[in-house]
C-alpha cells in the first residue's frame, strides 16, 4: 500500500473515531437539565451554622474520604458526619474509575480550588512500579483536572444528588 492511501486510511479511521466520540444533541440537554437540577439542590443552602461556609481550600485534616458522584462532582467526607460537594469546572471522565487522587497543590497539606489533580489507581503509585513488582500497566497518571470550590452539604442533599444522578443514567 503506498503512503497516500495509507494516510487516506488513516485519516477515515480518526473520522471515525471522533463521530464515535461525539455527544448527540439530546444527550447533551438531558446531561445540562441534570446540571441545572444538581446546581438548583446545591443553591438551597443549609443553615450556615450548622454546617459551615463554602470553602476555597480544604485542610487534610478536614475530610477522611472522597469519593466520585459523577464526573463533575466528588464528595470530600470528613469527622463529625460533615461533607462538602466540589464542583469540577469542567468534566473529568477518569474520575468515576480511579481510587487514587495525584493531586498537584500549591499550598502543603491542603487541597484547594484551581489545583489540579489526575486519577489513578493504586497500582499506578511509583512504589508499585518498582522492582520486584512492576503491577504498573501505565506509565504515568490520567488526564489532568482541576478542582473548584468546596461547599458543604448535608446528608439529604448528597441523597438527593446521587438519586438525580441514579434517574439519568
Amino acid at each position: 500500500m503506498t503512503t497516500r492511501g495509507l494516510m487516506r486510511m488513516a485519516v477515515i479511521a480518526l473520522a471515525m473515531l471522533g463521530a464515535g466520540c461525539a455527544i448527540s444533541p439530546e444527550a447533551a440537554s438531558r446531561r445540562q437539565a441534570m446540571d441545572a437540577d444538581i446546581a438548583a439542590l446545591l443553591a438551597s443552602p443549609p443553615d450556615a451554622a450548622a454546617v459551615g461556609e463554602s470553602k476555597r481550600c480544604l485542610a487534610d485534616s478536614e475530610y477522611q474520604s472522597y469519593r466520585a458522584l459523577d464526573d463533575r462532582h466528588m464528595l470530600f467526607e470528613g469527622l463529625g458526619d460533615r461533607r462538602w460537594i466540589n464542583t469540577l469546572p469542567t468534566s473529568c471522565p477518569e474520575l468515576r474509575w480511579g481510587e487514587v487522587l495525584v493531586v498537584r497543590s500549591f499550598t502543603p497539606r491542603r487541597l484547594c480550588a484551581s489545583d489540579r489533580f489526575a486519577v489513578a489507581d493504586w497500582f499506578d503509585w511509583p512504589w508499585y512500579r518498582r522492582w520486584p513488582w512492576h503491577w504498573g500497566s501505565r506509565l504515568g497518571t490520567g488526564m489532568s483536572c482541576a478542582l473548584g470550590e468546596f461547599q458543604p452539604v448535608t446528608k439529604g442533599q448528597v441523597e438527593g444528588i446521587e438519586a438525580l444522578l441514579r434517574s439519568n443514567r
